[in-house]
């Protein structure tokens, strides 16, 4: 038996955004999974529009659907009477915190916090996730196994995926705005984003992206164009990490938002962290 609450009542604090057999799902797990997501929408949609509105409906979604048919599962699994070593779940929370938080305990931590999910209960929502992966492993047992070419095909696939994500290296230029001008009472958030947008739109349109650096950007190196060479992922925070890792060598991504104000990037190079060899994942 399964219900799904209507959206606007999986944010209310403990309560229930759907019920699985008997199982419930809060809103605490909801709001966890989903926590990386809003941190990065927030920042690629400042104004949280109506582009912001409808990509965070559609994370929300996934979530949802995902931890509805890890429910499903979990409940035959309780007929089979499953059980797994603490250890396990151990090493995956210090592998989540090592790939996801760049091993940042602090962020790790404050994710919990603001999600408004404890140690215990997080590590009870990787024990289920964990249960649920061999599950469906053990399900596929008797399947004929991948040929070699297959194997090797999604390795290839996934090799990206599978990289020590700590080893990646980036170069960079970024304007800055902060969200308030010591020099310019005038200057409100608002005002500082319109700024950052303007910006954006020029460097877009063909302007030198060093100059207006030059001309406009209060960060760090704005005097050699804004330029950050070779810098590693480990050096830059968690959230802003991702969104430049995600974009394409040449694009411009901003004004992406953070608590001290805004920010426009253009890529120029990525160096990705090694792969794992093709006989350690397959």
């Amino acid at each position: 038996m399964l219900t799904a609450l209507p959206l606007s009542a999986a944010i209310e604090l403990n309560s229930i955004a759907a019920t699985v057999n008997g199982k419930a799902i809060t809103s605490k797990e909801v709001a966890f999974h989903l926590a990386p997501t809003i941190g990065l929408l927030r920042a690629k949609y400042p104004r949280q529009g109506d582009q912001f509105r409808k990509a965070l409906k559609e994370a929300r979604d996934k979530v949802l659907e995902r931890l509805i048919d890890n429910k499903l599962v979990l409940s035959k699994l309780e007929e089979l009477d499953a059980k797994l070593p603490e250890q396990v779940i151990i090493e995956e929370e210090n592998r989540i915190i090592r790939e996801v938080f760049n091993g940042s305990e602090k962020e790790f931590r404050k994710n919990l916090e603001q999600s408004g999910m404890n140690r215990r209960q997080f590590r009870e929502s990787q024990k289920e996730k964990i249960l649920v992966q061999a599950f469906r492993q053990q399900q596929f047992k008797d399947v004929a196994p991948a040929t070699q070419s297959e194997i090797t095909a999604r390795y290839r696939e996934r090799r990206q995926d599978l990289r020590d994500r700590s080893k990646d290296r980036i170069t960079f230029r970024k304007i800055y705005i902060p969200a308030s001008d010591p020099e310019n009472p005038a200057a409100t958030p608002e005002t500082q984003l319109a700024l950052s947008e303007q910006l954006a739109s020029q460097v877009r349109s063909g302007a030198d992206f060093a100059e207006t650096v030059i001309a406009n950007s209060a960060g760090a190196f704005a005097s050699e164009g804004g330029l950050w060479e070779d810098t590693e992922r480990l050096d830059l925070e968690v959230g802003f990490a991702d969104i430049v890792f995600d974009t394409p060598e040449g694009e411009i991504v901003g004004p992406l938002k953070d608590r001290r104000g805004f920010t426009i990037v253009k890529v120029l190079k990525k160096n990705y962290g090694p792969s794992p060899p093709l006989d350690k994942q397959m």
